[in-house]
């Protein structure tokens, strides 16, 4: 009887890219990435300057968000690790019972031990994987909300010394933007302008 001992934890990621996205269109003109362009409502004698942002190349460009996913994806592999390792030691007992069992080794009472030990074994093993996902995930989320603040503020600031009205995202999967005339693009200024801010913050990495 073998167990599947692998921790499922894959796509948390773009999970995490996907809210932030959804935050950034939902947000008000304050608060997150986005569209440039000058347009006078009708009757009014007033424009607006509106720009805007691709979110797929912010969070595949700049630098916190690739540090996130690389930070997680090894503690999810350390996680899988010691589940599958655990794994491992809970199937090989798994086989000496049954070997046992089958060659007539336990006697009644010996039987009924080991059976409700090796149980006991799955159970604390099922527990521990559920709360090492668990766990991780609740981390991730955390640390990705923490990210979309600091994106937004930052978002924020970059408005009111630009003279934006309206920073809107846009993106390939949830797009509110039907058009965006590429002049307005100000992805890769605001890309740069964060990865700057960030590596002045961020600790260094020890040499291998």
């Amino acid at each position: 009887m073998k167990k599947t001992t692998t921790l499922v934890l894959s796509g948390l990621f773009m999970v995490a890219v996907a809210a932030t996205i959804t935050s950034c269109n939902n947000a008000d003109k304050d608060a997150a990435p986005a569209a440039v362009a000058e347009k006078a409502p009708a009757g009014k004698g007033q424009s607006y300057k509106i720009a805007y942002v691709l979110i797929d190349t912010l969070t595949s460009q700049y630098q916190k968000c690739k540090d996130l996913e690389e930070e997680f994806t090894k503690k999810r592999a350390n996680a899988e690790s010691t589940i599958n390792a655990k794994g491992k030691t809970f199937t090989a007992q798994m086989q000496e019972f049954n070997r046992k069992y089958q060659s007539n080794q336990f006697t009644q009472q010996q039987f009924e031990a080991e059976q409700a030990r090796l149980a006991k074994l799955q159970q604390d093993l099922e527990s521990l994987q559920a709360r090492l996902s668990n766990s991780l995930q609740e981390e991730y989320q955390k640390e990705f909300q923490a990210l979309t603040d600091t994106i937004q503020n930052f978002t924020k600031s970059y408005a009111k010394e630009k003279g934006y009205d309206f920073i809107l995202c846009k993106s390939s999967g949830i797009d509110n933007v039907l058009y965006a005339n590429e002049a307005y693009d100000v992805t890769e200024e605001v890309v740069k302008a964060l990865n700057k801010r960030y590596t002045k913050t961020a600790p260094k990495k020890e040499k291998k």
